[in-house]
């Protein structure tokens, strides 16, 4: 670590370890100015006010000229393609939300929690036949993209294809790419934008009791989405669907295998399941950082800092800070009175859609794997996924041990 405090994800163990990175910005320069060029903000009330300002806008501009030559094709099919609902604020952010709310509820949500007990305890029982696995590979990526494909209502597709289209269309939220990652993330979105095409016409002509048909049929005041709306909101919903929810559960489960005295309290059901999500969601968010364009002069933190200032606030620098959490917010603590006050799905208009979604499949992957397998343990250390923003464990070989 360099002797001044710094968020630079390129500093060595940075990302494998990105908390006392942030430990010292909180205590030392909050607002900081990064070597990359925007200010973060880490700690929780300077976060929770950023992406709570109604001023604030989601849409960083860039002129032609500030983008490299090797993005220009993925820059081209952002173009053509209706926005994503993240990229929007309101009142076009208003209107594409209150449209998808009234298909993707609560009831809806609820709804699912049977069917994903199901498809939690039938992967249990198909790998109750294996020694060791890969966490990651074989039970967190397995357990969402499967309620989110049967929520969806989508039809039979290659796993492992979606899945690689999928990791190649989230890594374009990272800040950086490489020409590869934008040649593979470009073929990915045609190949995605091909397979949900084809789920959305099937699915015009065989309706059905899911989300996808609810999406085509939703209509309010006279208003419903376009074809090129509907594409565009169901492609995020299916992608983010599942890949922030494998990071949930990887992360999680890393955390309790890390702390046995935590996932003993889990198996031995002395802690309320949902606030065991709460507090994993708190410990190691799935999200790190969330950005706001700035419109007016603002004041932050006591800084007075300027309109078209790009500011990104530290979610999981946020969800640790000691001033808001008190003494024990660097410990793994499932007790924890209010850890559903983190900032891990964001804040304001912006808040996560499917946070509801994601707090259900974690709750139920992780206790019901812990308590199924009660000598669980880690093969070797899980890898990082390298990623700035969405940040998860790449391989996680862990034993199982014997079922109970």
């Amino acid at each position: 670590m360099t002797d001044a405090p710094s968020w630079n994800p390129l500093d060595p163990g940075f990302l494998s370890d990105p908390y006392p990175h942030y430990a010292r910005l909180r205590a030392e320069d909050p607002v900081h100015r990064t070597p990359l060029g925007p200010l973060i903000v880490s700690r929780y009330d300077d976060a929770f006010q950023v992406l709570r300002d109604p001023t604030t806008s989601v849409r960083r501009s860039n002129r032609p000229e500030d983008i490299p030559e090797y993005m220009e094709p993925l820059e081209k099919r952002r173009m053509e393609r209706a926005p994503s609902i993240l990229g929007l604020d309101p009142p076009d952010h208003t209107r594409l939300r209150k449209l998808v709310q009234r298909t993707f509820t609560p009831r809806s949500i609820s709804n699912m929690r049977a069917q994903t007990e199901t498809i939690v305890e039938s992967l249990l029982d198909d790998l109750a036949a294996c020694d060791t696995i890969d966490l990651i590979a074989d039970y967190a990526f397995v357990v969402p993209f499967t309620v989110i494909h049967t929520m969806l209502g989508l039809p039979e597709a290659d796993t492992a294809k979606v899945r690689e289209w999928s990791g190649a269309l989230t890594q374009t939220l990272e800040p950086f790419l490489t020409p590869d990652q934008v040649t593979a993330a470009v073929d990915a979105g045609h190949r995605m934008d091909a397979y949900l095409t084809d789920a959305i016409e099937w699915k015009r002509r065989e309706p059905a009791d899911d989300l996808l048909t609810g999406l085509i049929q939703v209509e309010a005041e006279g208003d419903r989405l376009d074809s090129d709306e509907l594409l565009s909101m169901v492609g995020l919903l299916f992608v983010a669907g599942h890949e922030t929810t494998v990071n949930l559960i990887g992360n999680g489960t890393n955390a309790l295998l890390s702390h046995p005295d935590q996932v003993e309290l889990v198996r031995t059901g002395q802690v309320d399941d949902e606030n065991m999500t709460e507090e994993l969601l708190r410990y190691d968010s799935p999200v790190q950082t969330s950005g706001r364009h700035l419109t007016q002069d603002t004041v932050i933190g006591g800084i007075e800092v300027a309109a078209d200032e790009w500011v990104l606030t530290a979610l999981g620098s946020a969800n640790r800070d000691e001033s808001f959490w008190g003494d024990t917010a660097s410990d793994l603590d499932l007790t924890r009175d209010g850890a559903a006050r983190h900032l891990s799905f964001g804040s304001g208009v912006h808040h996560c859609l499917g946070a509801a979604l994601a707090r259900m499949e974690g709750e139920i992957a992780i206790s019901r794997l812990v308590r199924r397998f009660p000598e669980l343990s880690v093969v070797e250390e899980p890898t990082i996924n390298a990623r700035i923003i969405l940040r998860g464990r790449g391989t996680f070989p862990v034993n199982l041990g014997a079922p109970s």
